[in-house]
């Protein structure tokens, strides 16, 4: 006992109360001390898990959760502490406390799931099992990347900690090839020096190629030294402005199927080598030998996206208002296989040297085309020669303009539904961090919300998600059972994803602060953002609005009605547009205004820049740049009753202007905003073909069932 501890004076007055009922038992005592003793328990251990308990019990998941987590946290950690444990001479009681601290900030912070917990415990567990028995190295690799981070956190300091960080290295090289070249030299890593040189000849090849043409002697040794062939064929292509078309067939030329001399001559008719391209991708996926199976998988995904952006798709998009004949003249005579190499590359947002989106009537013009084509010798054929190359990205394209049933009409059911499964099943043994599974579910939802209604399909994957969720590997995959189930229930049509009022209509009131609506418009240093901000301030009415021009930004004031204000930072300011947006934001901040929308207007490339500035007092939310819909999850994070306007093609200042300008005069009057009534009249208002098809790419608030699923399925 701690003698300098003093005695709660209702204790000292039971003590009193003793002379007077000696008929009290000695139990009852003994179980008062027990009560008190629990009471007065504020060690840091306690603290900890009594917070981090709080914070699991406040959502309402099922059973199976809860006795889980009551479970590790009273009888395991119990049991840990009382036999003493120890981890590199710490007791195992500070390395609970902090699991505990971790998983809280990291529950803050949303950098892990509530639903991560279990598994995240369990894989602890395993840790400490695994320690000092046997090597780490399957153990860490085949962890989540999100929860390797806690891991290192939770050991840091000790031995096992070290050992943590450095499969932690490990694995990030093995997913980001890149940053092997800065860490292939540490001696942490000199065993993996053989292995490195592959995933970066794999992963990263024109950094393997460029330290070679710079006779960087650690690499030119272990090439020389390598056996492995993907190593070998990237290692004697040349780095000129030629490498990115010719690495591409680097595995044929070593195999002697095909010179440089002959590929650059292909290069001369762009429709030959982009069918080149794509047969020698196609033959590499189809090799039984994993190592080419493999080859340059992520390298030639990401050429692909620049070729197809290229050879095709910016020219469909400069000619978007030329009749059909002329405006898709290039995709004359191109087999399937081409049509399907285009349509994966047409909704990746962005490449280099402008957006490769494919607009919304081209890419359907050209899903037709290729079903046109593809019919000819069999839709399930010619993805059966492919062995379904890059399905489920294909799946998700189509998502996004509803023609999911479309293809499902010109496929075999039963494959359709193999495939989906054969997908739903993989995502547990995948590396995706906790916000990429959430990805996933809302894609998927989006999927199977729009083939409930095929029953053949619908009845496969309802059987096959309750095998998927038995599975010993999904049992502490708490997020996955509840998506799994979720997704059951909209086969089933058990949740109703057509109306919900939070996102039906933008109330005026949510946006008011002091009666007073604040609106921040973020632009930036680019042809654009200059073009944006002109076509922008144009469109505001010097009879609605007073102007206040400031150095960095303007600000705009309505002139009657609700009380609103608009900022929006100056592109192309002597301090640049970030600096221009901090001082903004610092005097909004100082005239203390609560801003309840945020308008990102630029390129997908600066979107993330944006973000960082939204806060969560964010009620409306627009981002209109090319492919905004992707980002969509993290705005939510901020506040999950947001309303958001989002596009899944390209974005243009052609409805963006004439968009913002109707909801903030509508604002302005007092007006709620129906979306359903305001998306009708604004179809009917745009009557060019570039204006209707551009608008028909953009998302009104109450049209993401994705967003409705997650919020349901994770109680967001």
């Amino acid at each position: 006992m701690n003698t300098n501890c003093k005695m709660p004076s209702i204790l000292i007055q039971c003590f009193k109360m003793l002379k007077f009922l000696p008929q009290l038992s000695c139990i009852l005592i003994v179980q008062f001390f027990c009560v008190c003793a629990i009471g007065q328990d504020n060690s840091n251990y306690t603290k900890a898990k009594t917070k981090l308990l709080k914070t699991l019990r406040a959502k309402n998941y099922e059973k199976a959760f809860a006795q889980n987590i009551e479970f590790f946290y009273k009888t395991t950690c119990d049991s840990l502490i009382k036999k003493n444990s120890k981890v590199d001479n710490k007791p195992i009681k500070d390395i609970l406390t902090k699991l505990f601290k971790v998983s809280s900030t990291k529950i803050t912070k949303k950098t892990i799931d509530i639903l991560r917990i279990p598994s995240l415990n369990y894989d602890f567990l395993l840790t400490l099992k695994t320690y000092k028995k046997s090597s780490l190295l399957n153990l860490i690799m085949g962890i989540n990347v999100t929860k390797t981070n806690v891991l290192q956190a939770v050991f840091e300091g000790s031995l096992l900690g070290d050992s943590i960080k450095i499969l932690s290295g490990l694995k990030e090289m093995f997913h980001e090839p890149y940053y092997i070249s800065s860490r292939i030299q540490l001696p942490q890593y000199s065993v993996y020096k053989d292995t490195l040189i592959y995933l970066l000849a794999n992963g990263a090849p024109d950094i393997l190629v460029k330290k070679l043409a710079a006779n960087d002697t650690v690499y030119t040794t272990l090439v020389n030294k390598s056996k492995s062939k993907t190593v070998k064929a990237v290692s004697r292509i040349e780095l000129n402005d030629n490498f990115e078309k010719i690495v591409p067939f680097s595995l044929s030329i070593l195999e002697n199927r095909v010179t440089e001399e002959e590929i650059m001559k292909l290069t001369a008719n762009p429709k030959a080598y982009f069918h080149a391209f794509a047969s020698e991708a196609i033959r590499l996926h189809l090799s039984k030998d994993p190592e080419i199976h493999t080859f340059l998988k992520h390298t030639l995904e990401n050429i692909n996206k620049k070729n197809a952006n290229h050879y095709y798709i910016k020219i469909i998009n400069d000619l978007h208002e030329s009749p059909d004949k002329i405006r898709f003249e290039s995709l004359d005579g191109l087999p399937p296989i081409d049509l399907y190499f285009i349509l994966l590359a047409g909704k990746n947002e962005l490449v280099l040297g402008g957006s490769s989106e494919l607009y919304t009537s081209s890419f359907i013009y050209l899903y037709k085309k290729f079903i046109q084509e593809a019919e000819k010798e069999g839709i399930d054929k010619f993805f059966e020669s492919i062995d379904y190359y890059q399905f489920d990205l294909f799946l998700s394209n189509l998502s996004d303009y509803g023609l999911v049933n479309n293809l499902v009409d010109n496929l075999k059911e039963e494959k359709a539904a193999e495939l989906m499964v054969k997908y739903l099943s993989g995502l547990p043994n995948k590396q995706l961090t906790d916000n990429e599974i959430i990805l996933n579910a809302m894609t998927m939802a989006e999927v199977f919300y729009q083939i409930k209604d095929c029953e053949v399909i619908r009845n496969t994957l309802v059987e096959n998600l309750q095998k998927i969720s038995s599975k010993p590997i999904a049992q502490n995959f708490f997020m996955y059972q509840r998506m799994y189930q979720g997704l059951k229930d909209i086969l089933l049509d058990k949740n109703e994803f057509n109306s919900d009022d939070i996102y039906d209509v933008l109330l005026v009131k949510k946006l008011q602060r002091d009666n007073k609506i604040v609106q921040i418009c973020f632009f930036y240093d680019d042809e654009d953002g200059i073009s944006s901000f002109a076509n922008s301030i144009a469109v505001y009415n010097n009879k609605l609005w007073d102007k206040k021009d400031e150095e960095n930004y303007v600000v705009y004031t309505s002139k009657s009605g609700n009380s609103m204000k608009v900022f929006m930072n100056k592109p192309n300011t002597k301090l640049g547009s970030d600096s221009s947006q901090n001082i903004m934001l610092k005097d909004i901040s100082t005239a203390g205004y609560d801003v309840a929308s945020f308008i990102h207007r630029g390129h997908s490339y600066h979107l993330d820049e944006s973000l960082r500035k939204f806060t969560t007092s964010a009620q409306f939310v627009f981002l209109g740049s090319c492919g905004g819909y992707s980002q969509v999850l993290k705005v939510f994070n901020l506040n999950p009753d947001v309303n958001i306007i989002s596009t899944r093609s390209v974005g243009s200042k052609l409805i963006n202007d004439p968009l913002l300008d109707r909801i903030n005069i509508d604002l302005v009057n007092n007006k709620n905003i129906y979306w359903n009534t305001l998306w009708k009249e604004f179809y009917a208002k745009f009557q060019s073909k570039t204006t209707k098809d551009l608008f028909s790419g953009y998302m009104a608030p109450n049209k993401y069932i994705g967003i409705k699923f997650i919020r349901k399925v994770f109680n967001y």
